[in-house]
């Protein structure tokens, strides 16, 4: 009979849930003994069907929407669900009255104080049966008209996570499931009904908040469900392709500003964060799966968002460990979580507050802010501030005392001067008592004479900063000019945080010229501006508050930028100024993240009103350098090009031959005829000539021991030893290093194809070629198609023009040869195929290292095989073909033909 919609699912759903029990329940896993239980709750109602989200993820142009379900059926779960006892059902009253008179109830127990809700124990068996339900079901099953087609696949892909539909279009699925490191959030949000249309537009707004602030932090939203309990968001850091080596910092940022979002929509929110190694892929059958991530690590998140107060963060001890110095932690009594024994230990974790000074502090010592945010992650975690601090001076020491390295040559061209250690022994102190003013030892044609830009370009590690740190100390003990700071990134969240860095420098500035003015840099600048400029006070009140979200910030970052910039006019009056702006883009690698950073051009464009005033209104016979520490210049950029055609650009390269040998006898601090010429070649070949990733590399060689340095009672070094195979030192393992770090977020991000290509060439020691690495997959004796190999072209076009991979020589064509002979045809010569190299070293050992040696046989065979058949098998085929086109005349034709007619 027909029972009707509601009454039909609910009995199915029972039946489905007896077969689950009898299928399922006590499943043995196979692991460790470790078995599988199941406890079952089902309701009935109608729902609320939601789409919310929007917000574009930084890898991709389609936005990303959740799909959610809302309403009393998920209410009545939460209840039923926590009554069942293992291999047990619990029906809600709504689900029960449905079924009551088809199934049998369990009374082996009461669910004392819910008497209403009932446990279920088998189908009455004279009325249904599973298989006539599951036959009844499967002849009235038409979700096949309903289902999305391949052609529509571009319309479901905003439901589905970016990588995993890289994955699906390139047939490559089965390879997104992996275990690594990550870094989870968990949210728990309450104090809003989506039942109610007010509630869901609540929803909505509150869910593409915590998309915008994910996303600006590269990160992933994998799940957001909703229960009687409230909202559920699960965040992840380090999913392909957004990995990075400070994603457990990256989250719990992003808790900061996710706190602030739940306390203007008037909302409560929990956050539990930790980081651990899980599981991370795809669960479910061929008809129904889903991208998510398992593990111990991700569980613990759950139950510390649990455990924490409104609007509370915990962290584990491992995300503690591995945050940088932007933040701050409390530490809190051990707690007892469900599923573990002993006590686990908790932290609250606090943004860290802005330095006492930036830039000269009352006694005339630099503070410079780039060490509060060092490059490398190991110096964070191995070394005081202290400590960090002497080891940055010792790097400025020994980087600028390279001779004939074409970055500190071109900076000594524009101080006037030469390289000297001892301007950087000691504190970095300017004395109060220096003659301010432009100076006659710069040379005429420098911008320390006359005033202007000078940019310096280079990659992370290159020695930006250290050039900057000299050019500041020399400038300002040998030519009068104080330096103002300020720094954006590598965090899109505190743009405005450089507007405040110049402001407060610009106060140093002047407390250094008047040393009565007030230690307090707000005190201070209520003294300094004048009555036209009282105005901006509300604004700077609310920069150092530290209030207001992304777009806000933007105004309030432009807003202290041309404060700061009325200021210069009238400090330039007294003395001289170096500008030192620096944008630091830290391992973010997509292009939409990037343009965040944007407003650091538009302050390079108002401030160089006053550094070059023939691009604005200002002038004197002060002048004022602003130097650019950028990654990649903006070349387009009216400023840059001027300072190109001046000829204050410095590009920094990788390190010459000549200067690798002596950094590292520097480093080290041996002479330079100790050091091998096997260990210099290697550091050098490793570190691909960047100070950053030499200083790391030996870092590694010693801490490891594969280097030993023997010293004297008077710390002279004696002897420098190493092992007499480092090529055979697992570099790939260094994670925690920038070096190896950015080049695993480099290789993380792309796509799976240019992926795939990237580990193939790993494989090969010397040029290969595009059927070399199409033999493993496509190759053309398989029955591949000329798309196979096109896909596979564009894939090492990608790689080449990003500098991953290098061309080799242009082909040459040979000769067409054309056989006339009758019955011929016209056979070209083998052209020469377009090689390819992996010479990059650093990218060959930590991408090899991601490929298992069975796969690098695999590659190297099917390349022999399909290189061999290339020369060989063509010339059997035409010989084949030749014979094909003689006339065949069996052998007892011939004889008949031979004999004649009788």
């Amino acid at each position: 009979p027909d029972l009707g919609a509601m009454a039909t699912a609910v009995l199915r759903a029972s039946a489905c849930c007896i077969e689950i029990h009898k299928q399922l329940h006590n499943f043995d896993t196979g692991v460790d003994g470790v078995r599988l239980c199941l406890h079952i709750g089902v309701g009935c109602g109608e729902v609320t069907i939601l789409q919310v989200g929007g917000a574009v993820p930084p890898e991709t142009h389609v936005p990303r929407f959740e799909y959610i379900i809302a309403g009393p059926p998920l209410e009545q779960i939460s209840i039923a669900e926590p009554l069942a006892k293992n291999g047990e059902t619990c029906l809600s009253p709504q689900a029960w009255e449905y079924v009551r008179d088809c199934v049998i109830e369990d009374a082996s127990r009461q669910l004392e104080g819910r008497e209403e809700f009932h446990l279920l124990l088998k189908m009455d068996e004279t009325k249904y049966t599973f298989p006539t339900i599951k036959h009844a079901a499967m002849e009235r099953d038409r979700r096949h008209e309903t289902q999305f087609k391949l052609s529509e696949l571009n319309v479901i892909r905003r439901y589905i996570p970016s990588a995993v539909f890289k994955q699906i279009e390139g047939g490559t699925l089965t390879y997104v499931n992996e275990m690594r490191n990550i870094s989870t959030i968990f949210i728990g949000g309450s104090g809003v009904d989506v039942s109610a249309d007010d509630g869901a537009l609540v929803a909505h707004n509150l869910m593409n908040s915590v998309q915008e602030i994910c996303y600006a932090h590269e990160g992933t939203l994998n799940k957001f469900v909703i229960d009687d309990k409230g909202m559920l968001f699960l965040l992840v850091y380090g999913l392909p392709p957004l990995v990075h080596t400070d994603d457990p910092t990256r989250a719990v940022l992003s808790c900061f500003e996710m706190v602030k979002v739940f306390q203007k929509y008037d909302l409560t929110g929990k956050f539990g964060v930790t980081t651990g190694r899980a599981y991370c892929g795809v669960c479910g059958s061929a008809r129904r799966m889903e991208y998510t991530v398992l593990g111990d690590a991700v569980n613990l998140s759950a139950r510390l968002m649990a455990s924490a107060p409104a609007h509370g963060i915990l962290i584990d001890q491992t995300t503690k460990g591995l945050c940088s110095r932007e933040i701050v932690v409390e530490e809190l009594p051990p707690i007892k979580v469900k599923g573990k024994t002993q006590a686990i230990p908790i932290f609250v974790p606090h943004a860290k507050g802005p330095p006492d000074f930036i830039g000269l502090d009352p006694a005339g010592k630099v503070r410079f802010p780039w060490y509060d945010r060092p490059l490398s992650m190991s110096q964070q975690a191995l070394q005081k501030e202290d400590e960090m601090a002497k080891a940055l001076k010792e790097n400025v020491a020994q980087l600028c005392s390279l001779q004939n390295w074409e970055g500190i040559t071109k900076v000594q061209s524009l101080l006037g001067g030469r390289y000297d250690a001892d301007l950087h022994l000691g504190l970095a102190r300017l004395p109060s008592n220096q003659p301010q003013g432009k100076s006659s030892s710069a040379p005429e044609s420098s911008p320390f004479a006359t005033g202007g830009v000078v940019v310096i370009e280079g990659d992370s590690g290159m020695g930006k900063i250290e050039l900057a740190e000299h050019m500041v100390l020399y400038a300002g003990v040998e030519l009068g000019m104080l330096p103002i700071f300020g720094t954006i990134g590598p965090r899109v969240s505190d743009l405005d945080r450089m507007g405040l860095e110049l402001l407060r420098s610009t106060v140093g500035v002047f407390r250094h010229l008047d040393p009565s003015l007030p230690s307090d840099d707000l005190e201070a600048l209520k003294q300094i501006l004048p009555s036209h400029l009282q105005d901006a006070m509300p604004q700077v009140q609310q920069a150092f508050d530290r209030k207001g979200d992304e777009e806000e910030c933007r105004d309030l970052l432009m807003a202290l930028v041309e404060l700061v910039a009325s200021l210069l006019e009238i400090v330039r009056k007294r003395t001289s100024v170096l500008i030192v702006l620096q944008l630091e883009y830290g391992t973010c690698l997509f292009p939409k993240t990037i343009e965040s950073f944007s407003p650091f051009w538009s302050v390079v464009t108002t401030l160089a009103r006053v550094a070059m005033p023939e691009n604005g209104v200002g002038g004197g016979d002060r002048p004022v350098v602003m130097t650019l520490l950028v990654k990649e210049a903006d070349h387009s950029h009216t400023i840059v090009r001027q300072v190109a055609q001046k000829g204050w650009f410095i590009e920094l390269k990788e390190l010459s031959e000549a200067n690798c040998v002596d950094y590292v006898a520097m480093y080290l601090q041996a002479p330079s005829q100790m050091v091998s010429s096997t260990l210099q070649k290697f550091i050098a070949k490793v570190s691909l000539g960047n100070p950053l990733y030499m200083r790391e590399t030996i870092d590694q060689l010693l801490k490891s021991e594969c280097i030993q340095v023997s010293r004297d009672a008077g710390g002279t070094v004696e002897s420098v030893r190493h092992l007499p195979d480092l090529e055979s030192i697992n570099i790939a393992s260094w994670g925690q290093t920038a070096m190896v770090g950015n080049t695993i977020c480099l290789l993380e991000s792309l796509d799976p194809l240019q992926a795939a290509v990237l580990k193939m060439s790993t494989c090969f020691s010397g040029a290969f070629t595009l059927p070399d690495l199409a033999a493993s997959g496509c190759s053309s004796w398989a029955g591949a198609t000329h798309f196979d190999f096109l896909r596979l072209f564009r894939a090492i076009e990608d790689l080449v023009n990003r500098g991953i991979i290098l061309e080799g020589p242009a082909p040459s064509r040979a000769p067409v040869q054309i056989d006339s002979s009758p019955g011929g045809s016209s056979i070209a010569g083998q052209n020469q195929l377009q090689t390819f190299e992996m010479k990059n070293v650093l990218i060959r050992k930590v991408g090899g290292a991601m490929v298992l040696e069975a796969q690098k046989k695999v590659v190297k065979r099917q390349a022999l095989v399909d290189r061999r058949l290339s020369r060989d098998l063509p010339a059997r085929m035409e010989e084949v073909r030749t014979k094909r086109l003689e006339p065949h005349i069996p052998w007892y034709y011939e004889n008949v033909l031979v004999k004649g007619p009788s």
